[in-house]
């Protein structure tokens, strides 16, 4: 991430960063991506987060230098009106954070399940061209299979899907616009994990998940 950083400012460009999702399993430590990684925050020109993915609600919030904040609220001050969130969404949004704040039990069972998940499944692929990518602390994993011809991956990832279904667990393909992408993006399964989930349940997962691909 860091020389990600450093080529922002030798091409001059702009960095932004999405942490839909991150913010959640960061909220406990009062930290962001950036500052998790090492990066100084001052380096990025903005921090984005939407509540629909870890809150499941909608509505969002955004951080950044002082010129970018400036050019939102001349440019947004009218969609304040015609997409405010509804009543029923922002109340779910509060009693989402307000958990997140005075139970902090949830999250630290959370990144427990991660990291559980995580080793599990790194276990489980060895051997094969399958492979756990991203943090281990991050509640959504991406298990991807390591060849280049993109057609017989996405068919070896559609059969993980389809026997983990018919043993109960509910696990997707990524999906991209391919056609919009610069750089074309690595199929995958997604395998997301909750606060909620047990040990034992965990376990199942990884045990089927490691039948599959065996």
């Amino acid at each position: 991430m860091k020389e990600k950083t450093c080529s922002k400012v030798e091409h001059k460009g702009k960095k932004y960063f999405v942490e839909t999702i991150a913010y959640s399993f960061y909220f406990q430590r009062k930290k962001s991506v950036t500052e998790h990684f090492g990066v100084d925050v001052i380096d990025i020109d903005m921090l984005m987060v939407s509540l629909e993915n870890a809150m499941a609600t909608t509505g969002g919030f955004c951080a950044g230098r002082s010129y970018v904040v400036g050019h939102q609220r001349l440019s947004g001050l009218g969609y304040c009106f015609s997409a405010s969130l509804p009543p029923l969404l922002a109340t779910a949004a509060s009693e989402g954070l307000r958990i997140m704040q005075n139970e902090p039990e949830r999250l630290r069972k959370l990144q427990e399940n991660s990291k559980k998940l995580h080793s599990g499944l790194k276990e489980a692929l060895k051997g094969t061209k399958f492979e756990v990518i991203g943090s281990d602390i991050s509640p959504v994993k991406h298990v991807v299979y390591g060849v280049e011809d993109r057609n017989e991956a996405g068919k070896k990832l559609d059969n993980v899907i389809e026997g983990l279904f018919e043993k109960g667990v509910m696990a997707t393909r990524t999906r991209y616009l391919d056609k919009e992408e610069i750089f074309p993006c690595q199929p995958s399964v997604k395998i997301m994990v909750s606060a909620e989930h047990t040990g034992e349940e965990i376990s199942m997962v990884v045990k089927e998940i490691q039948a599959l691909v065996h």
